[in-house]
């Protein structure tokens, strides 16, 4: 059976366009373990979506290849207006 590894996802980023106010759901460093039920579900449904491919690739003790941190992934929602992006980490082995 393949490792797998508790990935957590922090806000390291929030964007918005001149005269918007950014996504009102999230600040700068929350936190959120993806590993557990309630923690999955404080993030928004299309930041997951989003969040998905890259979240597969780490758990599975995987890398991207254009990411300096074998460890992690940046990946943003999709609302073009108001961006929140996050860092996904691979933490230990579950």
């Amino acid at each position: 059976m393949s490792k797998r590894y508790r990935i957590v996802a922090r806000v390291s980023e929030l964007r918005s366009e001149p005269h918007s106010k950014p996504c009102g759901y999230y600040k700068v460093g929350d936190e959120f373990d993806l590993a557990k039920d309630e923690e999955r579900a404080k993030v928004c449904r299309w930041a997951y979506n989003s969040m998905f491919p890259f979240l597969s690739v780490l758990e599975f003790g995987g890398s991207l290849p254009w990411e300096p941190d074998p460890k992690k992934a940046f990946v943003s929602c999709p609302d073009p207006h108001n961006v929140v992006v996050f860092e996904l980490e691979r933490m230990e082995e579950m």
